[in-house]
């Protein structure tokens, strides 16, 4: 079973390599919409849509959305796939024992599941989780789902925070989509466990997905947040990233995030 998902993995990556690029100005729209309200905010950051099922892409700072940066707590839905995939956790129910240790939040220093673990974004259980998994399956998927640079690294510790894995606004759309799609070569059951713990609201007829992330919270860095629209039978993904310089900034992914869906005439 593990053979073959691995060997699938391989397959979908070589595919997928030929054609990963970065954006260019020619498949891109930049909207003046969404400019305005980063303006209007005084934030430095960029904002791309991904209409999956037009296959256009639109938002603001094409150069910076094509550039890469730490992933952070974003790269908790692909951990998690990982880790269920792999073995390291059961399921997302089961609980699992807390280590010990100072951590830079009080509620991660407990017994707790995966499911919890993802709301919360603790990185004291994704690390435990990682060690679980290994680093020669770490790297195997980390390759093969096209994340980014795909550059692993050594160590298990927080490498989504503090290592050299960076992935950039453009990639993160790519992704997501593949995810929205049953398109990565993981079981459909487990793709789908995976998009419900992202659920953040719905309505009549769409629903909005997101995980947010926060290079070196929390002092200055990089804020993300990511996810999908789904609306009208179509998925739209996107991705925010932002540089904070204060914690109060960090408010700022979510409201300049759902803006600029405003803008664009989707939420």
């Amino acid at each position: 079973m593990m053979k073959t998902l691995i060997v699938m993995l391989l397959l979908v990556a070589t595919a997928a390599s030929a054609a990963e690029r970065d954006v260019s100005t020619a498949d891109w729209h930049e909207s003046a919409a969404v400019a305005a309200l980063f303006q209007d905010a005084g934030v430095e950051g960029a904002f791309v849509l991904f209409d999956v099922t037009g296959q256009n892409m639109q938002g603001f700072n094409l150069r910076r959305a094509n550039q890469r940066y730490a992933p952070s707590g974003t790269f908790n839905i692909a951990h998690t796939l990982i880790g269920l995939s792999t073995g390291a956790v059961a399921s997302l129910d089961e609980v699992v024992t807390y280590r010990g240790g100072d951590q830079r939040v009080d509620a991660w220093e407990r017994d707790m599941s995966l499911r919890e673990a993802f709301t919360l974004a603790n990185d004291a259980f994704y690390q435990t989780m990682a060690r679980e998994i290994g680093p020669s399956q770490m790297q195997q998927h980390i390759s093969a789902l096209i994340y980014g640079n795909r550059e692993f690294g050594s160590t298990l510790d927080p490498f989504w925070e503090e290592g050299i894995l960076h992935i950039s606004a453009v990639e993160q759309v790519r992704f997501l989509s593949l995810l929205v799609r049953d398109a990565l070569p993981y079981p459909r059951e487990l793709l789908s466990t995976v998009r419900e713990l992202m659920l953040l609201e719905s309505g009549e007829n769409w629903q909005l997905y997101g995980d947010t992330g926060w290079e070196n919270a929390p002092e200055a860095g990089v804020g993300w947040w990511i996810g999908w629209l789904q609306k009208d039978g179509r998925w739209y993904t996107f991705a925010l990233n932002m540089d904070i310089e204060e914690p109060a900034d960090a408010n700022e992914r979510l409201s300049l995030g759902k803006a600029s869906l405003q803008a664009l005439g989707l939420l």
